[in-house]
């Protein structure tokens, strides 16, 4: 406050002053120029002189601030950069309405000037992709990885995706293989890699790769527990034992398989039937009834319903008083009716294995119950009849295809 009083006083004192010496001068200055002359008092000249040079500074300093960095530079920049920006995502607005060729076209010509060049040419490149335009994508993917090689990671990402669309799943395992090791945590090259395993049936990949899928949240919890089914299932129903070792080494190599299932899968009834299938071809026919009879007792599943009337053992009257008694608590389960008239048919007790199967297709009226039927009143030499179960069956087949 006293600062703002003394400079007051100050300029009032000044401005007095000026007043005073425009009194006491006596020289003039004239300025004439053709019929106008100007006159003046030195001391108004020399007041207006300094007026007029002080504007003149002044404008000059305003025209260096408007030219430098801070005035129309700064606002043309500026201008520039939000009109690019505005291009960037009305090329992204246009990909979100998968009108894929403008977008592609939007956004690599808004490339250069952008502040998110990076994302124009991922972006534009998916979009050529989307379009159909795989060798443009490509281009585009160079461009980004020559132009900015920090998102050389990020464009091979992209790069394998479309060659696993593209169906090239070579060049794409070799990308992304590369990819893996160089970062292990990349939850995206964990999803593709595991896409492309699966794409090409390579089981003993995938299930190694499931770990870290898990380890690093590659998927939800339910995605990734069905992909470790999936694969698990897939590993087991694929297994080929080894035709020069002996049997017994075959089951060791198949017990060596079943190991690698984790613990919570093993109840699982799509793994132990895939289990069944490997069991069988390597003849452990005698670890069979067991399995499928615990199996069945902790979790009822058509299935294994079926494997189990399906099965070859040594004594089908035993299968069949097991399979009797499920019969209590699934007498309309016609699966289970199937399979009893299957293990009755090879226990030879016809009439038996008649009855059930005629209880069978009258909850499943469908073309196996027909056929196995059919099949057995030939055996028990009722043509006729026999005739008849074929005719539904066929007709019965006929209706379910259309």
């Amino acid at each position: 406050m006293r600062k703002l009083l003394l400079m007051f006083m100050l300029a009032l004192l000044l401005g007095a002053g000026g007043i005073w010496l425009l009194q006491q001068g006596r020289g003039y200055i004239l300025i004439s120029a053709g019929n106008t002359n100007i006159e003046m008092s030195i001391w108004v000249g020399a007041l207006l002189y300094i007026v007029l040079s002080a504007t003149l500074v002044w404008l000059l300093l305003l025209l260096r601030w408007l030219t430098d960095a801070g005035g129309i530079r700064q606002w043309w920049q500026s201008f520039s950069s939000a009109r690019q920006v505005s291009k960037t995502a009305q090329g992204l607005l246009l990909y979100a309405e998968h009108d894929w060729q403008k977008a592609s076209q939007l956004l690599s010509q808004s490339t250069e000037k952008s502040s998110m060049p990076v994302i124009n040419l991922l972006f534009a490149a998916r979009a050529a992709a989307e379009n159909a335009e795989v060798e443009k994508a490509r281009q585009l993917l160079e461009r980004l990885k020559i132009n900015h090689p920090n998102a050389t990671f990020a464009a091979d990402k992209l790069l394998a995706e479309l060659l696993i669309v593209d169906e090239q799943f070579d060049d794409a395992l070799l990308l992304l293989e590369g990819l893996h090791q160089e970062k292990p945590s990349d939850r995206a090259v964990l999803r593709l890699l595991a896409d492309a395993y699966y794409l090409t049936a390579d089981w003993s990949s995938l299930q190694k790769l499931l770990r870290d899928i898990k380890h690093y949240g590659a998927l939800s919890k339910k995605a990734a527990a069905n992909l470790e089914l999936d694969g698990y299932s897939s590993l087991l129903m694929t297994f080929v034992p080894d035709l020069e070792l002996t049997e017994g080494e075959q089951q060791a190599q198949l017990n060596d398989l079943w190991d690698l299932v984790p613990k919570s899968l093993r109840k699982k009834p799509e793994l132990i039937c895939a289990y069944v299938d490997a069991l069988q071809k390597v003849n452990a026919g005698n670890k069979l009834q067991p399995l499928l009879t615990k199996a069945l007792n902790n979790s009822w599943h058509a299935d294994l319903v079926e494997r189990f009337g399906e099965l070859q053992t040594g004594s089908s009257e035993n299968q069949l008083a097991v399979a009797e008694k499920w019969l209590p608590d699934h007498s309309q389960d016609a699966d289970l009716l199937l399979a009893l008239g299957r293990i009755c048919r090879r226990a030879e007790l016809l009439g038996k294995s008649r009855d059930y199967l005629s209880a069978a297709i009258k909850l499943n009226p469908c073309p196996q119950i027909y056929l196995e039927l059919a099949e057995l009143l030939d055996v028990m030499n009722d043509k006729t009849a026999s005739a008849e179960m074929y005719r539904k069956g066929l007709l019965t087949g006929l209706d379910s295809d259309h």
